[in-house]
């Protein structure tokens, strides 16, 4: 559903106001392409850049003081939980500054500087303190643990942990365990997965 123009001033009114009182999370989100997201929640000390390049889907949890570099293309998929203080970065420049030196700010096309996208498949959970770096690309269902350092392509349901980070895991397996003790949930889990563990 688009928002009204009521509805996208407000929603950034609403988190710099909410900044008063501390950190606080804030129900609702407005897409950069104007989508208003009524279950996403993102904390009012996270920052975003390049929002209008972010493509974030619903029932979405973005945590205190986490950084979003959105610059080069971050999509993060529905239900997906983003822990606090983490780092999520769609270009890295920390090779070519080495590289070039003061001439740094001199030079508008870099060598070594690193853009890629990132891409959360639905319903991941990102762990607190944790970082992702250009091109890390999570399948559905993934875990990253807290403080891993993340790059590369990350199959289904991969419990990634690590520094660098690696699949130590599968997160079907504790999910089976879960929903042999609640089988309720089985329709619930079955909607966005597709099939049941």
């Amino acid at each position: 559903m688009k928002a009204s123009l009521t509805r996208r001033m407000w929603q950034p009114m609403k988190q710099l106001i909410s900044r008063l009182w501390g950190p606080r999370m804030v129900g609702g989100f407005v897409r950069g392409d104007g989508e208003f997201l009524p279950h996403t929640r993102v904390s009012n000390s996270a920052v975003v850049f390049a929002r209008d390049r972010l493509n974030v889907g619903d029932h979405v949890f973005i945590g205190h003081f986490s950084v979003l570099d959105a610059t080069y293309g971050l999509r993060i998929g529905e239900g997906c939980q983003i822990g606090f203080f983490t780092g999520v970065f769609t270009h890295s420049s920390h090779a070519a500054i080495r590289l070039y030196g003061r001439a740094y700010v001199q030079v508008p096309e870099k060598q070594a500087y690193f853009t890629a996208p990132v891409e959360l498949g639905p319903y991941c959970f990102v762990g607190a303190h944790a970082t992702l770096l250009p091109g890390t690309r999570l399948g559905k269902g993934c875990l990253v643990s807290a403080y891993s350092l993340v790059q590369g392509e990350f199959p289904d349901y991969a419990i990634v942990a690590g520094q660098p980070a690696r699949v130590v895991g599968d997160t079907r397996k504790k999910d089976a365990q879960l929903l042999r003790q609640h089988p309720e949930l089985a329709v619930h889990y079955q909607a966005w997965a597709g099939e049941l563990p």
